[in-house]
């Protein structure tokens, strides 16, 4: 069986630096950066589950070279001292998340061959683990290195725009035909996620009683940028966790009337029936993550609490509804495997299989 993983990330294999499932507590942690070579380090993966509790600029700043370290989820992150001053940050506690944590990562990344390097070497993982093709969410500069790579990209690669960067990338396009990469969906980050408690919830985190998240664009702005995208043929990609921001997005959708088949809404995590009816009856595609309520179950409990963890990645109303849907990883774990013992309890394995692998097996391709 060949998979094909919708919603990746490939770039933070390239910044799995850090054994961070080897490392059971903060105090390892310290250990283990003081022993790496590089003069500054970006690295994605750590959980406070596993190590007892986030890590804190304090622990990080015992370290005598800039840091940067990624959550798993990576929309927040933690720097030292050394680092938010390379980068000119505020930050009194050195939690950076969303926007200004991605930022400070572009800064600190690989950059030109050194990521094609290890961008090479993340798809040869993908291809040794049966993964045939990836949906993978690029700016611009990802996207040209896979272009300048595409006679010998190892595995077809979907590029998946970010909405800051989709014109140039449309570009790359239009001046030439691939052999390996084709051009898919426009991200666009509706809310953010339960572990930074940004994504945009109709009633407050069980562990925060006055805050429900943040919403980044509304239902108006957002049926503007399906127009936008539309005109230019392209379906949007909206990233949407909480149940909050999937109603904004269906807003958005229901305003606009889409004419192409197949926007996707991200995530859905806590998408519930009625939603999925609206959802399935205008033809939207949801990329649903099986892996994600078993792996960040710790961390769901305490923000949502009991209830809507029990209600969290509906997939089996979803199938039930006719609700078309596909699976994707997001990186938590990267191991389609994974992601089909999850989905289990929701649905038989010919389902789950169908659903990782594209729709190919019943003939149909997505």
């Amino acid at each position: 069986m060949s998979f094909v993983d919708a919603h990746t990330h490939m770039e933070l294999l390239v910044l799995e630096r850090i054994p961070f499932d080897r490392i059971n507590s903060v105090g390892e942690l310290v250990s283990a950066l003081e022993n790496l070579p590089d003069d500054n380090i970006v690295a994605w993966g750590w959980d406070e589950n596993k190590l007892g509790r986030p890590p804190t600029i304090q622990d990080l700043d015992r370290i005598k070279k800039p840091l940067l370290l990624l959550r798993k989820d990576a929309h927040v992150g933690v720097a030292n001292r050394l680092a938010l001053e390379i980068l000119g940050a505020k930050s009194e506690d050195g939690v950076l998340k969303e926007r200004e944590l991605w930022e400070a990562v572009d800064f600190f990344k690989p950059k030109g061959e050194e990521m094609k390097r290890l961008l090479f070497r993340a798809l040869k993982k993908a291809k040794s683990m049966k993964i045939l093709e990836v949906h993978d969410f690029v700016d611009g500069e990802l996207a040209k290195i896979y272009a300048s790579a595409d006679q010998n990209l190892p595995i077809k690669v979907v590029l998946m725009p970010y909405y800051e960067h989709y014109r140039e990338v449309l570009d790359l396009f239009r001046r030439r035909k691939f052999k390996n990469l084709k051009l898919g969906w426009v991200k666009l980050f509706v809310d953010g996620s339960v572990g930074a408690r940004t994504a945009y919830l109709k009633e407050p985190y069980a562990d925060k009683p006055n805050h429900r998240g943040i919403l980044n664009y509304e239902s108006d702005q957002i049926a503007r940028i399906i127009e936008e995208l539309e005109e230019e043929g392209l379906r949007i990609s909206l990233h949407a966790i909480g149940d909050g921001a999937v109603e904004e997005s269906l807003k958005a959708f229901e305003k606009v009337k889409p004419k192409l088949r197949y926007h996707r809404i991200e995530h859905a995590l806590l998408v519930d029936g009625e939603q999925a009816i609206r959802a399935r009856d205008m033809n939207l595609l949801l990329c649903m993550q099986p892996n994600f309520k078993e792996f960040f179950k710790d961390t769901y409990i305490k923000a949502l609490g009991e209830e809507r963890y029990r209600r969290l990645n509906p997939i089996r109303t979803l199938h039930r509804l006719g609700v078309d849907i596909i699976f994707g990883s997001d990186m938590m774990p990267f191991d389609p495997q994974y992601g089909i013992r999850s989905a289990l309890g929701e649905l038989d394995r010919d389902t789950a299989l169908y659903l990782y692998g594209g729709w190919r097996l019943k003939g149909q391709y997505i």
